[in-house]
């Protein structure tokens, strides 16, 4: 599920944003495992860096927006 991972995106209009997977959300509750961003009017995420809990990077980029992706962790 990638629990860990530690996502930043930059978005076609150069704004950043950052994210991390978890399922913690507070006291005794929990959320979705997969991690949301919101676009606004972008089209495309320039650039996806993914840093896993292993500690390998992994780099995406020209990401299509308005879809679910799956992403797995590269081999070392």
């Amino acid at each position: 599920m990638g629990l860990g991972a530690q996502i930043r995106i930059t978005a076609e209009d150069g704004s950043r944003q950052y994210n991390q997977a978890t399922t913690a959300a507070g006291y005794a509750c929990a959320s979705d495992s997969r991690v949301h961003f919101g676009l606004g009017a972008s089209k495309i995420v320039r650039e996806m860096e993914i840093r896993w809990p292993s500690g390998i990077r992994q780099t995406l980029r020209n990401v299509a927006a308005d879809q679910v992706l799956t992403i797995e962790e590269k081999a070392p």
